[in-house]
Parts: structure tokens; sequence; C-alpha cells
């Protein structure tokens, strides 16, 4: 009988032994832990109407671009220089020339046979005009004392004059025409330039069944470099399409690789055209007096050159603007924002445009409000914080449960 009852009994004694033990235990006793504020750095939101910009590249071009074509057939007779003294023109590739300079000459043979044949010709007609003119005095003449208005156009020659001034006519407009083709026989330049390649060279055939291409020349007046913006960015200069106001030029900067500008243009036009794949717009900017020139009275620092990879800084209209630092946001547009007690708000904020590390914020913000510029992986709506350089640091205090394994506070 007792071996029955006594192991319940035991168990029965281990378990109210263990409740008592459990009701004994201390009960853990509420202690107040102070969290400092984390220590933030702020700027003061400061509105300011500066003159939107924004970085993009392109590829020089000439402005002006064209082929030399020889409007005459024949053999080159020579090409500039023509003496050994002379720098320029010169018709090779890099060669300057001055407008209205001897780049080529073709030969004269033929072309002068062609205005001898032509002066010729007219004098020709017009010996044939003058006597049908006195054939017609004498015809008038023999008519006597009749009414000569009464005669018939035959009898008074006058179909005979009109051939032969017709005739005449047509043989002074071939003299006119082979002068010119003879003027053409010296190729003269179109512009102050600079030849990019040449196709021919002297004692080469040029045009009557051979090429009459002579060369690839460029102007020295202007350069042009295409572009691309998107729609944001266009209104972000303020670029008005179609507008010939001064006030809606955008101004362009050409800069070096230390980002200082070398030279100064503008948006000469947009394309009008919408790439269907990057849905960008195509602009043309324009830049004067860039390329080298050794006829410019004044020296052409930094002289650009054809295919060169140009970085860009366009300047548009003036906007009213908050300028913040990249560090101030948590996202693409949101802010934290120091209220006057010190605690953090979020605030969403219309973003203009982002450049070398800096924010261009139209609306969010008003002027003065602090800014909070230190990375805070964690926040929550209102919490304080402590203002780097303010004398009075704000606490926040919570009362929480903390007991260690024995119990104790």
């Amino acid at each position: 009988m007792r071996k029955y009852i006594l192991p319940p009994l035991v168990l029965a004694t281990l378990v109210w032994f263990a409740w008592y033990l459990i009701q004994m235990r201390p009960q853990p006793q509420p202690r107040e832990i102070k969290r400092e504020s984390p220590y933030v750095e702020v700027i003061v939101a400061e509105k300011k109407f500066l003159p939107a910009n924004l970085r993009t590249h392109g590829v020089v071009r000439p402005r002006t671009l064209t082929t030399l074509i020889a409007e005459v057939p024949g053999i080159i007779e020579g090409v500039a220089p023509f003496t050994e003294q002379d720098l320029a023109p010169s018709f090779r590739a890099g060669g300057f020339f001055r407008k209205n300079d001897l780049l080529v000459k073709i030969e004269e043979v033929d072309l002068l046979s062609t205005v001898a044949e032509a002066e010729a010709n007219l004098r020709r007609s017009q010996l044939q005009l003058i006597q049908e003119q006195e054939l017609a005095e004498q015809a008038k003449s023999e008519w006597g004392d009749r009414d000569w208005t009464q005669a018939s156009e035959l009898v008074r020659r006058i179909p005979q004059i009109r051939k032969a001034e017709a005739e005449t006519h047509a043989a002074r407009a071939f003299v006119t025409q082979a002068k010119k083709n003879l003027s053409r026989a010296k190729v003269l330049a179109p512009f102050d330039g600079r030849i990019i390649r040449t196709m021919v060279d002297r004692g080469q055939r040029v045009g009557g069944g051979a090429s009459a291409a002579l060369a690839e020349v460029y102007s020295l007046d202007s350069a042009e470099i295409d572009l691309s913006l998107s729609q944001r960015e266009i209104d972000f200069l303020g670029f008005v399409d179609g507008s010939n106001s001064e006030l809606s030029k955008i101004k362009v900067e050409t800069l070096n690789r230390e980002g200082k500008p070398t030279h100064f243009g503008f948006i000469d036009r947009s394309q009008g055209i919408v790439d269907p794949k990057t849905r960008l717009t195509n602009f043309i900017a324009r830049i004067d007096q860039c390329f080298a020139n050794p006829f410019s009275k004044k020296a052409i620092k930094n002289p650009m050159s054809l295919g060169t990879f140009s970085n860009l800084k366009l300047i548009g209209k003036k906007v009213p603007v908050y300028l913040l630092p990249e560090s101030a946001f948590r996202d693409l547009t949101t802010i934290l924002v120091v209220d006057k007690k010190n605690g953090l708000r979020s605030r969403q904020v219309e973003v203009l445009h982002r450049a070398d590390q800096k924010v261009w914020v139209g609306s969010g913000i008003k002027n003065g409000e602090r800014v909070c510029t230190t990375p805070i992986e964690v926040i929550s709506e209102g919490m304080m914080v402590r203002i780097v350089g303010e004398n009075k640091p704000v606490q926040v205090s919570k009362k929480v449960t903390v007991t260690d394994a024995n119990g104790s506070k």
C-alpha cells in the first residue's frame, strides 16, 4: 500500500514547492531611463531667385558645311597656294582661306575659244540686223508718196527685222554665258573657311563625265552643337519655342575639363521633334567665333575642333528656388523639417532639378524653416532632436520596465 501512495505524494510536494517559489519571486519595478535626443545639423531654407541652369553635352559641327563644285568641265591647271611664298589660301586638308580667295584654277583654252566663237556670232547677228534695217529704209524710199503704214509687213521687212533682233539677243546671251563660264574656271572661296578634305589635285579632269566635286569645306563663323532635353528640363529653363525675344533665349557655355567656361553662345532653335524612343526633344546650340582663325583680329582662345565631344552649361530664366544639399533628402522628394519645438516633421517637396549634389526645390517648404541634413536611419513623426550648436539640449524620458536575470532593477 505504501508503495503506491509515496510517488504521487512526492510529485505533489515538488509541484507545490515550485508554485511557492514563483509566488515569492520579487515583482519587477518600473524605472525611468533617459535617452538623449540625437544631434542633427540643419540649414535654414532661404528663397532665392537664380538663373535655371543644367549641364548636358553634344558634338561640335560647323554651322555651314558645303562641297565645292567645279561649274565648268576641264583639266585642273593649279591649286592654292600658287606660289611658295603664299601660306594662305591652301587647298589642302586643314588649309585656311578667305572669302574670294582663288582655290582652284581650271584650264581656260576651251573656254576662251567658246567666248571668241560667241562674240563672232554676236557680231554676225548685229550686222544682219543692220542689213535688215537698211533694207527696210530702202523699201520705204521706193514706196514713194504712198501711205507707208498701208504696206504689208513683208514689204516693210518687219518679220526679217524681228528675226534679226531675236538672233542678236540670243547671241548676246551666249556671249554673256561664255564669259561667265570663263570666270568659273577660277574657283573662288565662298566664305572665310577651312578645308576638311580635297577630292582633286593638279592635272585631274573634273566634270564632263568625271566627278565635279573639288573639296569639302566649312565656314569659320559659327559652330553648332546638337543636344537633347526632356520636357521637364525645357520647362525648368523656360524655353519658348518660336519666340524671338531675347528674354526667352537660353544661354550656352562650353566647359573645359575643370568645368570652367571657354566659349559662349545660345540655343538657336528647336527641331520641334520628340524622339519616339527617348522622348527627348532635339535642340541646336550656336557658338560664334570658336574655331581657329588666322584671319581674326582677335585671338581665339581654346579653339574648338569638329567632332569634339563638348560639355555644356545651359542657363535659362530666373526661378524662385530653395537650394538644398542631397543629404537633406530621405528619398527623391522627402525631407525632414525641424519645427520650433525641435521635433522632426516629414515633408514632401517639389524638386525642379538636381545637379552637383544640389537640389533645386520649388515648393513644399517655407522661407526660414530648418531642414535636417543629418541622415537618420529610424525616425518617428515629432521625434525630438538636438541641433548642433544650440546650448539647450532636448531630452526624451520614457518609463519602461527593465529586469535582469535576478529580477532586480
